[in-house]
């Protein structure tokens, strides 16, 4: 019987195995990493995590880190951020603009020295390879008895382990709705194009640009929980990135995502019974995966 069963193989069920380094199953349902972890910007921006950024710039290192070990692309860069409302950022002008990012029409922006982008594709490929993944097993029922789960009912067969973590992302509430845990399911959109020559990270209102081996573009978030594209929101993105720099539309992809975000926007990692923990509710999960599964592993080891 495996030590640790762990129920979700996004970016948080990845990285709590790879913390983990011991005996572990990964259950993955259909199509969850596509739905979610590679819909996402694979970018940390800690001028945006708020009281989390501590966390965030812990996330950075750890990431860093990982490109390293494994040759995975990734960048440390600079923020560069266009809007109205200003978030505490260096102010610089046209001329200083233009020597970071040469291509840009923008008159004045805030400037940030720190964030990272990583080629979200090649880090799932990389990772998806290290420990033992059961697709298609889409849970089906937890069995507990006097607060401990005694085995999961999966779409393959019974999984038992010593130990359960839950990343279960989107499909939190469709599992644990009964106890009380109350999270909103955010639809978000990354559109995919051709590389144009973006150094950095660059922000314009609520919408997002960054470069790898592609243009990734994001940025929206509206609770909503149905799979088809808007294509109004595809349209803003475009246009809002597209008044700085120049955008190629003639081929595009485009991947639908949510988040599962809690009533107060706080992540959570929560002992559910005695031998579960559940890690949800965070916006921005990507950031905070590494510093969440440590938590979770903790609580395992530890008992709080």
């Amino acid at each position: 019987m495996p030590k640790l069963i762990i129920v979700g193989s996004g970016i948080t069920g990845l990285i709590t195995a790879l913390k983990y380094s011991g005996d572990v199953i990964i259950l993955e349902r259909n199509k969850i990493v596509a739905n979610n972890s590679k819909a996402s910007l694979w970018s940390i921006i800690p001028p945006l995590c708020s009281n989390h950024r501590e966390d965030c710039e812990k996330g950075m290192r750890f990431y860093e880190e990982i490109c390293e070990k494994y040759g995975i692309y990734c960048k440390k860069t600079h923020i560069l951020r266009v809007s109205s409302k200003k978030i505490g950022g260096k102010i610089v002008d046209r001329k200083e603009i233009r020597g970071f990012e040469p291509q840009l029409n923008i008159e004045e922006a805030e400037f940030f020295e720190n964030g990272l982008f990583v080629e979200g594709d090649e880090l799932f490929s990389i990772l998806g390879t290290e420990f033992n993944i059961k697709s298609n097993s889409e849970v089906t029922d937890i069995l507990v008895q006097d607060n401990e789960i005694k085995s999961l009912l999966t779409s393959k067969g019974e999984v038992k382990g010593e130990f359960y973590i839950f990343a279960t992302g989107y499909l939190t509430p469709k599992l644990f709705s009964k106890l009380g845990i109350e999270v909103n399911l955010f639809k978000g959109h990354l559109i995919i194009t051709k590389k144009t020559s973006l150094n950095g990270i660059l922000i314009v209102n609520d919408r997002i640009a960054v470069e790898g081996k592609n243009l990734y573009l994001n940025g929206d978030s509206k609770q909503n929980s149905s799979m088809t594209i808007d294509y109004d929101e595809i349209s803003k993105t475009i246009n809002e990135i597209g008044r700085v720099l120049k955008i190629d539309t003639t081929s595009l992809e485009i991947r639908v995502g949510f988040r599962s975000v809690s009533k107060d926007r706080e992540p959570i990692v929560k002992k559910i019974y005695s031998n579960a923990i559940l890690i949800t509710g965070y916006r921005f999960g990507f950031a905070l995966a590494p510093v969440l599964a440590e938590k979770a592993i903790q609580m395992i080891k530890y008992g709080h």
